[in-house]
């Protein structure tokens, strides 16, 4: 029987930006890393920008995001935000935000925006290679 995830969306103002079920999410929040799992029970929080770790089923997914809110409840989580990008390495995100700083329809503001976000998000992605042990979501 196959278990039940949580299923994940990820909403820009562009559209889904990241959709899967998870067997675990960690969030970047104001007091440290969050982590939700499936059953959890229904809240909401401010994610502060920078990058979510998303376990599907032993694939790890790196989210980054310029923060916004995450309302969950218990089944499904939607993460609402200006930017999001995601990948499965580091490389993979870090072309992604390049390519959205390189988009040429994104104002000052945001450029900056990604800009403080892709410092964050590297030196977050440095830390998790430093220790692999470390970027596997466990609670």
């Amino acid at each position: 029987m196959a278990r039940e995830g949580l299923r994940l969306v990820v909403r820009t103002p562009q559209g889904v930006a990241f959709e899967a079920s998870l067997r675990s999410l960690r969030v970047p929040a104001d007091t440290g890393q969050v982590g939700l799992r499936p059953r959890t029970e229904p809240g909401a929080m401010a994610v502060e920008p920078g990058l979510a770790l998303a376990d599907e089923d032993g694939v790890l997914h790196f989210i980054a995001t310029a923060g916004g809110l995450l309302r969950w409840d218990g089944a499904e989580a939607v993460l609402l935000t200006p930017v999001a990008v995601s990948g499965e390495s580091a490389a993979a995100v870090r072309q992604e935000l390049e390519r959205a700083l390189a988009a040429s329809g994104v104002d000052l503001q945001l450029r900056t925006a990604l800009q403080r976000l892709e410092t964050g998000i590297l030196t977050e992605l440095r830390r998790s290679v430093a220790s692999p042990g470390a970027s596997a979501p466990h609670e």
